[in-house]
């Protein structure tokens, strides 16, 4: 897949392979209910709970994170930060990747238009669990202000194979993509999944899991979370991740940056606030 945008001035090149957390050799290409099938979250209703004690237990599904760029080299996914977080200028441009710092939970920002949540699954010691389905925690993600800053980014180089679902987050609506990519496959990550989840989709310590949602806001700002459901041993359980924060709609306020990572200068405020990254031309 490649990423490559018209718009603004390169913030991350993976000539700086390393600024971007990316190495060199990665500069070269490398739900849930069913491939192909979307999810209209607006029709669910509150989502249904498992037992209480296996879930107060958490369960021995295991899960870790990656937000909100691409495991390869990405020089596109652009971020943004509410009124009441950092300016711009706190943040090391020079330094290091800010788009990871700027949207932890702690630093409140998130990203502008499109961001790549990677979810790692595995099970706890021996055991096997089977993942049935993933879904917004809510029915409708939660609506939040229009972000104080944007700082712009564009380029990126490289194909990623991935196992991917679309979570649009005006809809709101979650479509299983199936496998997307057609980069090489990195051996020193589990086999790309092809299945759907449910009962075919199992995991454990020995037979991990790698899925990627790209999380897109067009017309809105929302936070929102993923529920991971899953079985073990007959019991319905989940596990939820989050929360993380999309920006898709700027307010009468809001400030574009297209920083310059050589002088680690924020640059400007643009005039064109522009469509958020990954956004169609029409609305």
């Amino acid at each position: 897949m490649k990423r490559i945008f018209a718009s603004g001035t390169v913030f991350a090149l993976c000539a700086g392979a390393l600024l971007m957390g990316c190495s060199r050799n990665e500069c070269t290409g490398g739900s849930v209910c069913g491939a192909g099938n979307a999810v209209d979250l607006t029709s669910k209703a509150s989502q249904k709970s498992p037992p209480s004690n296996m879930s107060a237990r958490g369960g021995p599904l295991l899960v870790t994170h990656k937000w909100p760029t691409f495991k390869s080299c990405d020089g596109a996914t652009s971020v943004a930060m509410p009124a009441d977080g950092k300016a711009l200028a706190d943040f090391s441009l020079m330094q290091q990747d800010i788009r990871s710092e700027v949207t932890t939970p702690r630093n409140k920002g998130g990203v502008w238009g499109s961001g790549h949540l990677y979810l790692n699954l595995s099970a706890e010691g021996k055991e096997t669990v089977t993942v049935d389905e993933l879904h917004l925690t809510t029915r409708i993600p939660k609506k939040i202000d229009p972000p104080s800053w944007v700082a712009l980014t564009q380029g990126g180089c490289g194909d990623v194979r991935d196992r991917v679902f679309n979570l649009d987050l005006d809809k709101p609506q979650l479509l299983d993509r199936g496998v997307e990519g057609i980069g090489e496959a990195d051996p020193t990550e589990p086999p790309v999944r092809t299945n759907s989840l449910g009962s075919g989709f199992t995991v454990s310590a020995t037979d991990p899991a790698i899925i990627r949602v790209d999380a897109t806001a067009c017309r809105g700002n929302y936070e929102w979370s993923l529920q991971i459901d899953y079985t073990y041993q007959g019991k319905a359980l989940h596990k939820v991740v989050g929360p993380f924060r999309s920006f898709g709609a700027a307010g009468k306020e809001t400030k574009v940056y297209v920083p310059d990572l050589s002088t680690g200068e924020i640059g400007t405020a643009t005039e064109d606030k522009g469509l958020p990254i990954g956004c169609p031309v029409q609305q």
